[in-house]
């Protein structure tokens, strides 16, 4: 008996990264031009030399979505979600 498999279709949408960034735009944008200060005034920690270099990883990964690294994405993206007040979803 020969058994026939029909080709599976998948359609890839943004990745992970891709999704966790069009969420940091929306939050910039309601934050508003001064959310470094706004998030470092709410989390002590991007009030450091390691947590401004998160903002700025985050920064330039959205002109330049080679850069970046995930978790730093997302750690940056749900604080800013925060400020901005929008509830976090899972990120998946």
């Amino acid at each position: 008996m020969r058994r026939v498999e029909s080709p599976v279709s998948v359609k890839a949408g943004p990745s992970i990264k891709e999704r966790l960034l069009i969420r940091f735009i929306k939050s910039r944008a309601i934050v508003g031009k001064n959310w470094r200060g706004v998030l470092a005034a709410r989390d002590p920690f991007f009030n450091t030399k390691l947590g401004s270099d998160y903002l700025t990883s985050v920064a330039q990964a959205v002109s330049d979505r080679s850069r970046g690294n995930v978790d730093r994405i997302e750690r940056v993206t749900i604080a800013l979600e925060k400020a901005a007040g929008i509830k976090s979803t899972p990120i998946v």
